[in-house]
């Protein structure tokens, strides 16, 4: 009995190990990503031109908001104006105050790619909220990670007592 319960521990362990390797490895094109905007997409101040709360397509019960930002910046002595997404929720209350702290007429800064410049970020920075999705991916990572140890030590304490119990009966 004690050697099928460690061998369900070791497979639950190896399956967590998995699922924390693979959700690190997935976690790092994200992280890069931000990073590479915040290295390499120069700074503009932007003016907001409209900002409003919109609904967005979600699954049949659900109903998702965005606030959605019409932001006008200068690159290179030409207007651009971007239409950014800045925060979705399902929550309209918290849509509505995130949309709020871009009233029109407003100034913020963003980051835009130099290579398309109509691609703009708002609130990019050294902050949880810009890292949030790799971050997320990462934390998921370290459960998992956390519950393959616990499983793989209780398998080598289940087994180490089964050789001790095991050798003390034949003695």
């Amino acid at each position: 009995m004690n050697s099928e319960k460690h061998g369900v521990l070791v497979f639950l362990g190896v399956a967590n190990l998995i699922l924390c390797t693979l959700s690190v490895i997935l976690s790092l094109p994200f992280f890069w990503r931000q990073y590479q905007v915040l290295q390499t997409w120069p700074e503009s101040e932007a003016q907001v031109l409209r900002s409003e709360v919109v609904t967005q397509p979600a699954s049949p019960h659900e109903q998702l908001y965005a606030a959605k930002l019409q932001v006008l910046y200068t690159v290179d002595g030409k207007p651009i104006t971007a239409e950014l997404i800045s925060f979705q929720s399902q929550n309209y209350e918290q849509t509505a105050e995130r949309a709020s702290q871009f009233p029109v007429g407003s100034r913020h800064l963003i980051r835009y790619d130099p290579r398309s410049p109509t691609q703009a970020r708002i609130g990019a920075g050294w902050n949880l909220r810009f890292f949030l999705v790799p971050l997320v991916m990462l934390g998921m990572g370290a459960i998992f990670g956390g519950v393959a140890a616990v499983l793989l030590i209780s398998a080598k304490f289940l087994r180490s007592r089964k050789m001790r119990g095991g050798s003390s009966a034949s003695a």
